[in-house]
C-alpha cells in the first residue's frame, strides 16, 4: 500500500503521465497534458465564461437602461419648457398693447425674463441629449436671442419674429418627441 502511494505521489511530482504495465510513470507530451487538464477542468471553465459574460452583459444593459431614463426624464422636462417658452411667445405677440410701447422698449418684463429663462432652460437641457437636440437647444435660443425683441413691435418684423420662433420651437419638440419614441 504504501509503495503505491509513492508512485502517486512520484507521478504527481512528475506531472501527468500514464502509468505502465510495470508500473512506471511515463512523461506525457506537453499537449496531451493541457488537453487532459482542460478535459477535466471543463465544467469549471465553461461556467466562468459563462458567469463572466453574465456580468458584462448585464452590466451594459444597466448602464443603457440608466442612460435611457435620463434622457426620457430629460426629455419630458425638456416638452414642459418648450410649451411654456410657446406660451411666453404667443402672450406677448398677441396681448401686450402695441400702441403704449415706444420703439426698442421691451414690453412686460415678468414674459421677457420668463422667455430668457425658459430659452437658456431649453438649451442647457438639450446639451445632455443625444443628437440632433443640442443643434436644435442652441438654435432655439440664438433665434430667442435674434427676434424676442420685436414680438410686440406691432409690425411685420413682429410676424416674422413669431414665425421664426415658432418655427424653431415646433423643431426643437419635435426632435425631442422623436426622442421620446426611440427610446427603449
Amino acid at each position: 500500500m504504501r509503495s503505491m502511494l509513492n508512485q502517486w505521489v512520484a507521478s504527481i511530482r512528475q506531472g501527468i503521465g500514464r502509468r505502465t504495465p510495470g508500473g512506471d510513470v511515463r512523461r506525457l507530451p506537453r499537449r496531451h497534458r493541457i488537453r487532459a487538464q482542460l478535459r477535466r477542468h471543463s465544467v469549471a471553465i465553461v461556467s466562468l465564461v459563462i458567469a463572466v459574460s453574465s456580468l458584462g452583459y448585464n452590466t451594459w444593459r444597466n448602464e443603457t437602461s440608466e442612460l435611457h431614463r435620463n434622457w426620457r426624464q430629460a426629455s419630458f422636462e425638456l416638452t414642459r419648457e418648450i410649451n411654456e417658452l410657446q406660451q411666453v411667445v404667443l402672450y406677448r405677440r398677441y396681448f401686450h398693447s402695441v400702441e403704449t410701447l415706444s420703439p426698442g422698449e421691451v414690453g412686460d418684463a415678468e414674459t421677457w425674463i420668463l422667455g430668457w429663462g425658459r430659452a437658456a432652460s431649453v438649451r442647457d437641457l438639450t446639451s445632455v441629449l443625444p443628437d440632433p437636440l443640442p443643434a436644435r437647444g442652441v438654435h432655439l435660443h440664438t433665434t430667442w436671442a435674434q427676434h424676442a425683441q420685436h414680438l410686440n413691435a406691432g409690425d411685420e418684423s413682429a410676424r416674422e419674429a413669431e414665425e421664426a420662433l415658432l418655427a424653431a420651437l415646433d423643431d426643437t419638440r419635435d426632435s425631442v418627441l422623436e426622442l421620446i419614441r426611440n427610446l427603449r
